[in-house]
């Protein structure tokens, strides 16, 4: 299948699945075609260590550098690519599907990743989680190939020993590991339903917060227990993207694919959310957002139909980085 036909298809596949009023019965429909076309990969030809990129084809994770806010990372379908300054470069000759993305927060240069190897890496599908202590140069094993699929993963700022993550594939459900992600313990599907994203509370090691179909999610047992947040704004309502600042656990945003909300800010630590306007309508939705661990009102967003989109007023206002796929012009 062409690199053509396959973005097609994941176009054609965002926009239903982020219909706010869509049942869960089509959400997992539509889980289940994006697992047969991550399956089905092209054959491309090896690549240089750094080259310079200007197609990222889907966004599957987004961060900041933890150690350098002038740099982004993306994970991608794909590729790894390192944004600094002007310079849009693919990272390492992997060509990794790069589900649920991540840096580690207190490690330089340390990444981590679940998803599908390409056809040039010889590994096993699905990858389980893959690590990279050289900024991404190159990527070794840390546990669960073949075994798992984690679209949404994260580690825990306050204790980084401790790992979240949702599986997809075989077993599917949230996994917690408590040894830097060496080996993990499956704590179930139950509780938050279908898990679009995951973030855990910089301050609480414990305190996880999961986006679903049915709303915001908390547990408070480093994720044994859940209930739906108590905010009627994020209830009921598929929540596609949390995340809280690194540094000020008070600040937190999230997108709720409902007209009169989108993107939304919260300024006491997730109690409160206030609608900053930015809503997609029925088509699209953010999958993922990274803030700048130096600066609460800078933001990056990432939209299921490819586009990325950088803030630097909490949301109100955006500059466009990437158009269905495509570097544009800064």
């Amino acid at each position: 299948m062409s690199n053509r036909k396959i973005a097609r298809r994941n176009k054609a596949a965002a926009g239903p699945f982020v219909k706010w009023w869509i049942p869960g019965l089509t959400l997992l429909a539509i889980v289940a075609v994006w697992a047969g076309i991550y399956a089905t990969r092209p054959r491309v030809a090896a690549e240089s260590a750094e080259t310079v990129v200007g197609d990222i084809p889907h966004i599957h994770g987004l961060a900041v550098d933890p150690f350098d806010s002038r740099t982004l990372w993306i994970g991608s379908h794909g590729s790894l690519v390192r944004v600094t300054g002007n310079r849009w470069m693919r990272i390492g000759r992997q060509t990794y599907d790069m589900m649920g993305f991540t840096t580690h927060p207190q490690e330089t240069g340390v990444l981590l990743t679940s998803g599908h190897p390409g056809p040039a890496d010889r590994r096993p599908n699905p990858l389980g989680v893959e690590i990279s202590r050289d900024g991404g140069q190159s990527w070794q094993q840390l546990a669960l190939a073949g075994a798992a699929d984690f679209h949404a993963m994260t580690i825990s700022r306050a204790d980084p020993q401790k790992f979240y993550a949702w599986n997809v594939s075989g077993r599917i459900g949230l996994y917690r590991s408590r040894d830097a992600g060496r080996s993990w313990e499956y704590l179930g599907e139950r509780g938050p339903g279908r898990v679009f994203y995951l973030t855990v509370h910089p301050a609480r090691g414990n305190v996880v917060f999961a986006g679903t179909d049915r709303g915001l999610f908390i547990s408070e047992d480093g994720g044994k227990t859940w209930r739906a947040h108590l905010s009627a704004d994020v209830l009921n309502v598929p929540v596609t993207a949390v995340e809280f600042h690194p540094t000020n656990p008070e600040i937190a945003y999230a997108y709720a694919a409902k007209p009169g909300l989108g993107l939304i800010r919260s300024t006491d630590g997730g109690k409160r959310w206030t609608p900053v306007g930015f809503f997609l309508g029925d088509q699209d939705a953010v999958g993922n957002l990274a803030l700048d661990p130096k600066d609460s009102r800078v933001l990056f967003i990432a939209t299921y139909s490819g586009d990325l989109y950088r803030s630097d007023d909490g949301g109100r206002t955006r500059e466009q980085w990437v158009s269905a796929g495509k570097v544009v012009g800064r």
